[in-house]
């Protein structure tokens, strides 16, 4: 609650912050000569027998003549014409890790935030947003094998939510 009332407030200083500077004693150069050249159209319509017009009357500005900026090229955006398919991607499962060596678990998943070793047993934690992953590895004739995986929430006694978590690891 805190922390949304604390972004209200900044976002109000920001807004007020950038309006402040268009007082009455600088007002905005490019909103005054649009105003400005509108009037003169206008008048000039209106008085089209009269010899004297408001352009002549306009030359002796304040202000130095200031030219528009020019506007940039827009570049063409084109949508991609393959599309590329993930085989299988609905069939993702972390059950297929299991029996996978220890360099080939590395080799797809990357190397873990937390390696913890006791005797046989060697677990590897991999932290996402959406959840946390346990690869528990078995030492079997001298190499390690996955032999059970967990999926865990981020936060304590929190629901996980597997879809999400199971597209992160995809990714």
């Amino acid at each position: 609650m805190k922390s949304i009332l604390i972004k209200i407030i900044f976002g109000f200083c920001i807004v007020f912050s950038i309006n402040a500077c268009h007082t009455f004693e600088h007002q905005n150069i490019f909103n005054q000569n649009i105003s400005k050249n509108s009037n003169v159209e206008m008048l000039n319509k209106k008085n089209k027998s009269s010899k004297f017009t408001v352009d002549e009357s306009t030359n002796n500005s304040d202000m130095a003549p200031i030219e528009m900026p020019k506007q940039t090229e827009t570049v063409q955006k084109i949508t991609l014409q393959k599309q590329v398919e993930i085989p299988n991607a609905n069939q993702f499962s972390l059950d297929k890790f299991i029996n996978w060596n220890e360099e080939k678990l590395i080799k797809t998943l990357g190397k873990s935030h937390f390696v913890k070793e006791e005797g046989k047993l060697k677990n590897y934690q991999y932290h996402f947003k959406e959840c946390f992953i346990d690869v528990f590895l078995l030492k079997k004739n001298g190499v390690y094998l996955v032999n059970y995986i967990e999926k865990r929430p981020t936060k304590l006694n929190g629901a996980i939510n597997i879809k999400a978590c199971v597209k992160e690891i995809m990714n």
